[in-house]
């Protein structure tokens, strides 16, 4: 499937991506619009339960078949997809499964989205310290920023695959494996690439991220990557009928729990949401992630080189891999660019940064075009 020919004709860019009729969507990082395959996968699976087929044998085929795309797209086995969102989830379960001892420390980013805080800031209730990595914000994570706060204690490491604000990527080909060396686990908050830049990171022992955005699925259906190699270290925190043996849906005495990415499945999955993330992403897969990820950088180098002619200042400065733009607060405020753009029917997200600033975030993706940024950049800097 060419990308070229897609964005190319209005009628199949707008049947594959139905929000490119309404204008032109930039928000990408926040909810992002799920695609024409994914509606027309929802609307059979509920003509299916609507018949009293909710989990028909053809439905237990199509997770199957969820469970290794998403797998081809984290590098990983499918048996080690847990079918889990949102992200909190995922990560909470990492949080609350692993075998804490009073003493044990976990390092984390402060400046993170909520998401990837409180599970390890909740641990000092164990006794376990949380501690914080120190960057100032904006800041890209290296090995430099991660090994001051690691000691003879640290038992898990958690970040973020790229900043929500930055959208900088953290250096995981040093840092991955130099946790490795120390027998330190690796914990991702994977939602702001998965989908969208290369997500297959071989030291990661974790990674849960949500549909909702960069998948263009629909909210609340996710991933939770768990590696086979520590599936004795993380015992399922949630135990329902779906992850523990209940033979004929009897409770049995002894607790086993079952293979594969049902292990941290306590009870029935988001089948309407797995529908829509499996198509999303077989769309993506049949596009080609390579192509997906150029394309999408393409248009963010794009976005960052006319906003910075046009005078905005860019939050994080360079950074030539992230696909997420966040631009800084002019001294006059938002409100008539804020005006300009909704006149415009352009979709960008709006977030505050740690010390107040209001930023203008700027996410495009795959079924946008390099005319669409032209457009925006012209309503950004008034030239209408």
């Amino acid at each position: 499937m060419k990308l070229s020919a897609i964005l190319a004709s209005p009628t199949e860019r707008g049947r594959l991506f139905p929000v490119t009729r309404e204008g032109i969507f930039l928000a990408h990082a926040a909810v992002a619009p799920i695609t024409g395959p994914a509606q027309e996968a929802m609307e059979a699976w509920a003509r299916e339960a609507s018949g009293g087929r909710q989990e028909s044998e053809a439905a237990w085929k199509r997770v199957a078949k969820t469970r290794a795309v998403a797998a081809r797209f984290l590098g990983c086995e499918a048996e080690e997809i847990s079918l889990l969102g949102p992200t909190a989830l995922g990560l909470g379960l990492v949080a609350l499964g692993l075998d804490w001892k009073s003493g044990d420390e976990v390092v984390f980013d402060p400046l993170d989205y909520p998401a990837n805080v409180y599970p390890w800031k909740e641990l000092e209730r164990k006794g376990v310290q949380a501690v914080p990595i120190q960057r100032n914000p904006g800041d890209p994570i290296g090995w430099k920023t991660v090994a001051p706060r690691i000691t003879p204690r640290t038992r898990l490491v958690s970040l973020a695959t790229a900043h929500y604000l930055s959208g900088h990527l953290p250096d995981l080909a040093e840092i991955g494996p130099e946790l490795k060396k120390r027998s330190i686990l690796l914990c991702l908050d994977g939602i702001q690439t998965l989908g969208v830049l290369p997500a297959a990171f071989p030291e990661a022992d974790f990674l849960a991220a949500d549909a909702h955005k960069w998948m263009l699925g629909p909210v609340g259906a996710g991933v939770l990557m768990v590696r086979k190699r520590v599936w004795d270290r993380l015992r399922p925190p949630l135990l329902g009928s779906w992850n523990v043996v209940s033979p004929e849906f009897l409770a049995q005495t002894e607790i086993r729990f079952e293979s594969g990415g049902r292990r941290y499945e306590p009870g029935s999955l988001n089948l309407p949401g797995v529908e829509g993330m499996r198509a999303s992403l077989e769309l993506l897969e049949a596009i080609g992630p390579a192509e997906v990820s150029a394309h999408a950088r393409r248009l963010a180098r794009q976005i960052r080189e006319g906003a910075g002619r046009a005078g905005f200042a860019i939050y994080g400065g360079k950074g030539e891999e992230r696909v997420i733009t966040s631009l800084r607060e002019p001294r006059g405020g938002w409100e008539p660019v804020q005006k300009r753009i909704e006149h415009a029917k352009i979709r960008v997200s709006w977030r505050k940064e740690h010390r107040g600033e209001t930023l203008l975030r700027a996410a495009p993706h795959v079924s946008n075009t390099e005319d669409e940024i032209r457009h925006f950049l012209e309503v950004l800097a008034d030239k209408h």
